[in-house]
């Protein structure tokens, strides 16, 4: 319910000049309107409109439905494969300088599983978190192979692919050696693991999200 203002109100508002600077403020609008404004505006009364309009300074919000395209950022697997950023040249490569990486291999499993420490009552749960543990760096030795010239061969995996498996062996050769019936091994502390190729046919970045099942092993 608008009420008029008391009087001792107005008086001061007065001795303060507030009343005259409201009419300033309005006499110059309605300049300003008449300036800028066409003529034919004017008639229809939409300086009304403009005086009374008001803009919100937030970010406006964003309607439903539309969906915002994102740019991208990455390579697809045919780019990658175009410009070969996953080729390991074979000529040149030594396998002293891979050791290093073995190296960061021993740690992390240190840190994922401490071999160092490892009980036979924990077997089963190192054997669920090694199905899902990345294996670039680590020493493996085939240990059956449908290719006899396989078995045998021991070296550092430098790239592992859905089927395949590329180790560097200790006399600067890297090898591709196959998945399919073969079966692999390899050291952690006083422990020995295997690994059969066969059932191992996964890419290593979708195996941390796979879930694996128990299959029966028909042996070589």
């Amino acid at each position: 319910m608008n009420r008029p203002l008391p009087g001792h109100v107005t008086k001061h508002s007065a001795e303060l000049g507030l009343e005259r600077n409201q009419t300033v403020k309005k006499n110059f609008v309605e300049a300003f309107l008449k300036r800028h404004l066409p003529r034919n505006r004017l008639i229809h009364g939409e300086d009304e409109e403009v005086k009374n309009k008001f803009v919100m300074l937030d970010n406006p919000k964003k309607e439903k439905g539309k969906k915002t395209t994102r740019k991208k950022k990455t390579l697809s697997s045919r780019e990658c494969k175009s410009l070969k950023l996953f080729k390991v040249e074979r000529e040149g490569q030594s396998y002293e300088s891979f050791l290093p990486l073995h190296q960061l291999w021993l740690e992390y499993m240190d840190e994922l599983i401490q071999f160092n420490n490892l009980q036979p009552s924990m077997m089963m749960n190192v054997q669920n978190k090694l199905i899902k543990a990345d294996f670039h760096g680590s020493l493996l030795t085939v240990q059956r192979s449908k290719c006899p010239s396989y078995v045998g061969v021991t070296g550092i995996l430098l790239q592992e692919t859905k089927n395949t498996f590329l180790l560097i062996t200790r006399d600067n050769k890297v090898k591709c050696i196959p998945k399919q019936h073969s079966v692999f091994t390899f050291m952690l502390g006083s422990y020995m693991f295997t690994i059969y190729g066969t059932n191992f046919r996964v890419r290593s970045s979708e195996r941390s999200a796979r879930k694996f099942k128990s299959k029966a092993t028909v042996d070589i």
